[in-house]
């Protein structure tokens, strides 16, 4: 049971903190930009993408995307993580800016921001540090070849 809390506490905290950023809108009389098209657009290719990268884990890294339970043995280069070192956060940030515009939310946007600063620190502060113990040299040359946050699409070899 500690566990499956363990499991589904991350992503249990990530929904209570949307819905109270969209609940900020219509406590504090908030609207923004309401295009939901464009919303929904976001948030199913944001879905498709973290959908890819929570298969690559568990196929190629033999893991999921937990940043605390069954992490990755194998580090994943390909897919999207050839292009971009943390494609899942670009997978959130898609979802989070679609229901922003989605719902007009005001409210998710301020989420949106407060996302961009938390996944800055964590990323640097914790993910880069864990991931270089565990896959060392391998990893550092990932990281010399592929960004950290802006996709470069150009094709080029990375050792795998």
């Amino acid at each position: 049971m500690a566990t499956l809390l363990r499991v589904l506490g991350l992503p249990a905290a990530v929904i209570l903190a949307v819905l109270a950023w969209a609940w900020l809108d219509s406590a504090v009389g908030w609207r923004g930009v309401h295009l939901p098209i464009l919303g929904a657009l976001l948030c199913f290719t944001g879905a498709l993408l973290m959908g890819w990268c929570a298969w690559l884990f568990a196929r190629i890294g033999k893991g999921s995307p937990h940043p605390f339970i069954a992490k990755t043995r194998r580090l994943v280069i390909a897919g999207p993580y050839r292009c971009v070192r943390n494609p899942m956060m670009w997978g959130v940030g898609a979802v989070l800016v679609g229901l922003a515009l989605w719902l007009g939310s005001v409210g998710l946007w301020l989420g949106f921001a407060c996302f961009l600063l938390f996944v800055r620190w964590f990323v640097r502060s914790y993910e880069e540090p864990d991931m270089e113990r565990r896959f060392g040299e391998e990893y550092r040359q990932y990281c010399r070849q592929v960004p950290r946050w802006w996709p470069r699409f150009r094709r080029q070899a990375i050792a795998e």
